[in-house]
């Protein structure tokens, strides 16, 4: 570990508790100066620390700011946690980061977002300090993968799961990618792959995950759509703890693609069955309601001619 990754471990081990520098710096072997520098130096990337003359310093018990060493004293598994403060976008990033051949689960983990994506190119709302932005990155051949919907699925259960166990909540899902509380969308997936271009085969999977985790204000046009997981203030845990929990979740159930279990929980969380919906099909508009998800996720709907179709993906609108 960094000297500043061990002052921020010996922080939060005394989460509510100021700590002198001299007693940092005795405890590490290093001077009180270097102690305040890197202090200096975590505030400045993002870490909240209250630093009080003659009582020290303190990370509040309550705090908020993403650590990479609070994410892994939850974690089950050996995920290599990469954190940045600003991005563009951590699946864009995680394309880049391709080229370094990362090993299988790297999470890729951002404070903002100047360009968060969602489906079909369309912006995704990431505020700094209030949200959950990550990429996981995944290699296929560690994966039982035969219908690669099955991922997004899989991953879909997975968040609702910890945020239900975790934040005491509960969750429905909007076919294929969509998480809900009250009728409002507070989350979202966005799932890609890179290819070989001579086979066709997947070479990688990206797993987007953007969350609402305590953000209130949202752009106008979001603002009668998009909800959060808390409200300003109300969270008792916090955004490393839910990281951790929805990591442990999805390495877990991505292990084991082919559990029956993933789309029967599925099926439980639709908040589309029953339902009526509208969708489009080669442009044209078609309406019904939806009666069920089979094995593989594709959405089930008696379409308002009488008819069964069979929806492999697209989008999809409720009619209230």
């Amino acid at each position: 570990m960094s000297t500043k990754e061990l002052i921020i471990s010996i922080l939060e081990e005394n989460k509510g508790q100021y700590l002198s520098g001299e007693a940092i710096g005795k405890k590490l072997h290093i001077s009180r100066a270097a102690v305040s520098k890197a202090i200096k130096e975590l505030k400045n990337n993002g870490y909240t620390i209250l630093s009080v003359n003659k009582k020290g310093h303190c990370i509040p018990t309550k705090s908020n700011t993403l650590s990479a060493i609070e994410i892994k004293k939850n974690l089950k598994y050996d995920n290599e946690i990469i954190i940045k403060n600003s991005i563009d976008s951590t699946n864009t990033d995680g394309k880049r980061f391709l080229i370094e051949n990362p090993a299988h689960g790297t999470t890729i983990i951002a404070n903002e977002q100047t360009n968060g994506r969602g489906r079909k190119g369309r912006y995704f709302f990431s505020p700094k300090d209030t949200g959950i932005y990550m990429s996981i990155l995944l290699k296929p051949e560690l994966l039982a993968l035969e219908n690669p919907l099955k991922i997004t699925i899989a991953t879909a259960v997975a968040i609702t799961k910890s945020i239900d166990e975790l934040c005491q909540k509960n969750t429905l899902i909007k076919w294929v990618n969509d998480i809900y509380i009250e009728d409002k969308k507070i989350a979202g997936i966005l799932t890609e792959a890179t290819t070989d271009f001579e086979s066709g085969s997947i070479e990688n999977i990206i797993i987007g995950i953007g969350i609402n985790f305590n953000t209130t204000t949202f752009p106008e046009e979001l603002s009668t759509i998009a909800g959060s997981i808390f409200s300003e203030e109300e969270y008792f845990v916090n955004r490393n703890e839910l990281i951790a929990q929805i990591l442990n979740e999805i390495m877990d159930i991505t292990n084991d693609l082919n559990n029956e279990n993933i789309i029967k929980k599925y099926r439980e969380k639709s908040f589309l069955i029953g339902r009526d919906i509208v969708f489009f099909e080669k442009e044209i508009e078609n309406s019904g309601k939806v009666i069920d998800i089979d094995d593989n996720g594709y959405l089930i709907v008696d379409t308002i001619s009488g008819s069964k179709k069979t929806l492999y993906a697209g989008e999809v609108s409720i009619k209230w």
